[in-house]
């Protein structure tokens, strides 16, 4: 870890957490201001798809109540709770791990942007 600050004028550790905290909208952030710095790439790359994994499954399940209709949005009303709260545990995981300098690597989401950098 450096101690050298990004445009925003953050270090690579709070950097790479800040990417987590808006999920979508701070990864964008940095993705656009940080160039040089891999971490914190990684970490921000790892957010996005997190963040983009979470709205694509909560447009799967509304799609899905409403072809199902009737009873059944009580059913996705529960599945869209248990993605929201796994979304926020995965995630208070990656802040938590990249405050101390490391990276939880979110199965399947950390091979895929492993490549990117």
């Amino acid at each position: 870890m450096s101690d050298q600050k990004n445009s925003l004028g953050m270090d690579e550790k709070t950097a790479s957490w800040f990417a987590y905290i808006l999920s979508i909208l701070s990864a964008i952030i940095l993705l656009a201001t940080e160039k040089e710095n891999k971490t914190v790439r990684l970490h921000a790359w790892q957010s996005l798809f997190l963040g983009c994994l979470l709205v694509a499954v909560l447009i799967v399940f509304s799609i899905l109540a409403a072809i199902i209709g009737g009873g059944a949005w009580v059913l996705f009303y529960w599945l869209d709770n248990i993605a929201w709260i796994v979304w926020l545990v995965v995630t208070v995981i990656c802040i938590v791990k990249a405050a101390q300098g490391d990276i939880f690597k979110i199965p399947v989401i950390y091979d895929k942007v492993a490549n990117l950098n």
